[in-house]
């Protein structure tokens, strides 16, 4: 009697093994930027949560310290932008765009939008 043959053909094997190696590729990329994101949101939220009374300056100063400890190194506090509120409060932003090149002339850009009121 006849058998139909069962399982994957080499080929398709091949495209599995591709496709896994190019998810592998692009999240060992994307992975140390996305950490860098992390502790940038964490100095914002540490700002959000005691940075009450603080001056521009002190701010600056605070957010350069957690940029070290994290070892932030795309961003400072010279890219930070302060903006007064009606409230009284001032907002205190970053936004900034980081590009991975992948092969050639293909890349990803990642964008990072980060906000505190203070």
């Amino acid at each position: 009697m006849y058998q139909k043959q069962r399982g994957a053909s080499m080929w398709q094997m091949m495209f599995y093994v591709g496709v896994a190696i190019v998810v592998v590729y692009v999240g060992l990329q994307l992975t140390p930027i996305y950490f860098e994101g992390m502790s940038v949101k964490k100095a914002f939220s540490q700002l959000q949560s005691n940075g009450a009374s603080m001056t521009r300056q002190e701010v600056k100063s605070k957010v350069d310290a957690q940029f070290a400890v994290d070892q932030v190194n795309r961003v400072s506090s010279k890219d930070l932008k302060f903006k007064p509120l009606r409230s009284g409060k001032t907002e205190v932003s970053l936004d900034y765009d980081v590009k991975v090149p992948l092969a050639g002339n293909l890349s990803l850009v990642v964008e990072f939008r980060n906000r505190a009121e203070i």
